[in-house]
């Protein structure tokens, strides 16, 4: 399995990371991507692929950490990519988050952020990881602006037609907790009607607890569940569905 989308430099894995991952790997997560938030955080994520095989990183700046980011910040990131590692496979987490963002400035802000890491994605020849909160329909019109774009948008929780929406303009889409929940009727029949081929396992750990974990930290290891309830919401045996979705992980993030 690969979890295509642990924070794994955030508490309280960054208290005990070996162990955390050994856990991980009991269950058969071999893979993990984990995503940067800030600028501040890229050489803690990079670190983490040093120390530990099996784990990839990806460099960006999160909308919702937007009053961490300087006007240099693109600059920066862009550097980085420049001097990326191999074990650097993406660029994210970027996006757009209305939920946070509760003033125009603070939307214009998001999307020049985005447009910058989604031009930065295209010229390096990266996937981008997308995060979006009430902000789909105007998320996927600036994707439409940048044809040949590949990624994932994590934490899908949309419509089957926004799905194929975003599948349509070259997104994967990210599956993780929210379908372990009954009342998420929308986005569990939403899954059921998507493309197998197109969609990626992931946590989002330490966040997203599944359903029976509300109030814990979410693990890397979680994604063994995500995958068993994915499994009865496509109708399909495990083994078929993690050779699936670990292939989509591996051509996307061009994955050894």
């Amino acid at each position: 399995m690969i979890d295509t989308h642990c924070h794994f430099d955030f508490p309280p894995f960054n208290q005990a990371p070996a162990q955390y991952w050994q856990a991980a790997r009991e269950v058969g997560v071999t893979r993990m991507i984990v995503p940067s938030v800030s600028e501040q955080n890229w050489q803690a994520v990079l670190a983490l692929t040093e120390r530990f095989a099996g784990i990839y990183a990806g460099l960006g700046l999160h909308p919702c950490f937007v009053d961490t980011h300087t006007d240099s910040s693109l600059a920066a990131l862009e550097d980085a990519l420049v001097s990326r590692p191999l074990s650097c496979v993406a660029v994210g987490e970027a996006g757009l988050d209305y939920f946070v963002a509760n003033t125009a400035e603070m939307k214009q802000r998001q999307h020049a952020l985005l447009e910058g890491q989604l031009w930065l994605a295209r010229r390096y020849d990266l996937p981008i990881i997308l995060h979006s909160r009430q902000s789909h329909n105007q998320l996927l019109r600036v994707i439409k602006a940048y044809p040949g774009i590949r990624g994932v948008l994590h934490a899908f929780s949309g419509s089957a037609q926004q799905g194929k929406q975003f599948i349509d303009a070259g997104l994967m889409l990210g599956v993780g907790g929210t379908i372990t929940y009954s009342r998420a009727n929308k986005t569990r029949q939403a899954i059921q009607h998507l493309p197998l081929s197109h969609l990626l396992l992931e946590t989002d750990a330490p966040d997203m607890p599944l359903a029976g974990f509300q109030g814990k930290a979410n693990t890397p290891a979680q994604v063994s569940r995500v995958a068993d309830v994915l499994c009865e919401l496509k109708d399909c045996d495990k083994d078929r569905l993690l050779t699936e979705t670990s292939g989509n992980a591996e051509r996307l993030f061009s994955l050894k």
